[in-house]
């Protein structure tokens, strides 16, 4: 008899979250009550999901999604609490101590991984402190500070990137170019774009953005890679690398992939997790410069959306994961390297009890 372990996922409406699921489906060596969470009655993943609860947003009212939370635990007991947004991976890490205390684990590190690992400016000054190279750069707080950054990184002979340190994806990321005299937006559903620094400011008052806790860095042209991690206690246990093959590189989801095993990558992923004590999740977006060194520019202490191509590809890594969490014997994850990925629908199988719900 296999064990069944209740499985609480969050950001269940996300566009990838399918592969996600699924992947916890397919775990050979235990079975798997899925509960869904999200913020959106209609969130398609519902439909997956053993059971579905809609929690509110938890950036905007913290007190009743713990609530919710811990009332569902009490109905059903829930053993493991993946996190898929950044929110709510700062609310797990705070709240660790005592949703371990309740028999759930969440799959973030501590606290104060979290807190440096999710702000851009700290990721980077921890990864100095540790020797670990990060390249230049600058914190911003005024429009004075943003204009020395540039300077300092070769502006306007050479593009660099102005972006808020807490940001999410590719939100807020603006993209100093002293060739374009006029702001040039390029996402249409979110704010980030490019152009000379003077079009970027009129942008950034159109927008309501103001120079407050921005950080600046060169813009860097090379490969890059998200990189899965999953870590005990600041050691790397498994990762999987995948080159991004995007037809637009601030895309806020995943448009394609090629698994890289680049071992400077990954033994650069190593490094990150030992310098911020990683332990459980994690999800590293590199890019590769001067023919190899790599750099991070973004981390997340948990998996991102596109995890799941890492599942297509032969590694499990949502299923290690519970493994990990739950002291479950772990199992070898084997990729293949060189396989390209790209999203498709689906049509997929969902629980019986779900059969008169329609999307």
């Amino acid at each position: 008899m296999k064990t069944t372990v209740t499985v609480c996922v969050t950001c269940v409406g996300g566009r990838l979250i399918h592969d996600i699921l699924a992947a916890l489906r397919a775990a050979p060596d235990f079975d798997v009550y899925l509960v869904g969470i999200d913020a959106d009655p209609t969130a398609a993943g519902r439909l997956l999901c053993d059971r579905f609860e809609v929690l509110p947003m938890v950036e905007s009212d913290e007190e009743t999604y713990l609530d919710k939370l811990l009332a569902l635990n009490e109905e059903i007991g829930i053993d493991a609490y993946i996190a898929l947004s950044e929110p709510e991976s700062r609310f797990a890490a705070r709240h660790r101590d005592m949703l371990r205390t309740k028999g759930i684990q969440p799959s973030v590190s501590s606290a104060e991984t979290v807190r440096v690992m999710t702000d851009k400016l700290l990721m980077l000054q921890r990864l100095e402190q540790c020797q670990v190279d990060t390249g230049p750069f600058r914190r911003v707080d005024t429009l004075d500070d943003a204009r020395r950054a540039l300077e300092a990184f070769g502006y306007p002979a050479r593009r660099a990137v102005i972006k808020p340190r807490d940001g999410r994806g590719s939100r807020g990321v603006l993209i100093a170019d002293g060739d374009e005299p006029t702001f040039r937006r390029l996402l249409p559903e979110r704010f980030c774009g490019t152009g000379n620094l003077e079009s970027l400011r009129e942008a950034m008052d159109r927008e309501g953005m103001s120079f407050e806790r921005l950080i600046c860095v060169p813009y860097f042209d090379g490969p890059v890679f998200d990189i899965d991690c999953i870590a005990v206690a600041g050691e790397l246990t498994d990762a999987a690398a995948r080159r991004r093959q995007l037809k637009n590189p601030l895309s806020p989801t995943s448009t394609g992939h090629r698994v890289t095993m680049d071992p400077a990558a990954l033994a650069y992923a190593r490094e990150l997790c030992a310098a911020f004590v990683v332990d459980g999740a994690g999800d590293f977006d590199v890019v590769l410069v001067d023919g190899g060194r790599p750099l991070v520019f973004d981390a997340g202490a948990r998996f991102s959306g596109s995890v799941g191509g890492s599942f297509t590809a032969g590694a499990n890594f949502p299923a290690q994961l519970v493994r990990t969490l739950l002291n479950l014997p772990r199992e070898p994850l084997r990729i293949s390297d060189g396989m390209v990925l790209r999203p498709f629908l689906t049509m997929a199988p969902i629980p019986a009890g779900n059969q008169d719900d329609l999307l």
